[in-house]
């Protein structure tokens, strides 16, 4: 889930997370992949499964593991570089899926959320940011 998460709100290529997926995992079998990869962790099925993408940021992922406990990012924030990586690629991810997304009902609250926003512009360059420390292998 976690992994998943990462590669939907990273914007990585589904076809090859699915990829690494099953280099990775032995039980990684197509009847198992695909339909939890492809369709419900990184929502590249269009919503034929799930009717929303399961983005979630860091506060989700602090409230429902012990992930973040000995983490050096603080998940309730969205920019700065104490911001925690999960944080800013939602907010990212939600602001470069508003035209596809926002009409969702089920995601009426994340949008009325990312409206309220007043650092959209810091949050992009943030998310940049993360992206390339994820490349580099240094976040």
């Amino acid at each position: 889930m976690v992994l998943s998460n990462l590669a939907l709100i990273a914007g990585v290529n589904p076809q090859e997370f699915l990829e690494w997926m099953r280099e990775r995992f032995i039980d990684a079998s197509d009847w198992v992949m695909v339909p939890n990869v492809i369709g419900m962790g990184v929502h590249a099925d269009g919503g034929l499964m799930m009717t929303k993408p399961y983005a979630a940021g860091g506060a989700y992922l602090s409230r429902m593991s012990n992930y973040c406990k000995p983490c050096k990012y603080d998940p309730k924030l969205r920019t700065g570089p104490d911001a925690c990586p999960f944080t800013t690629l939602y907010w990212d991810f939600l602001d470069r899926h508003e035209g596809e997304f926002s009409k969702n009902h089920r995601m009426a609250q994340q949008f009325f959320g990312l409206k309220r926003l007043s650092d959209r512009d810091e949050l992009k360059i943030r998310a940049t940011e993360v992206l390339l420390g994820l490349e580099a292998g240094t976040i």
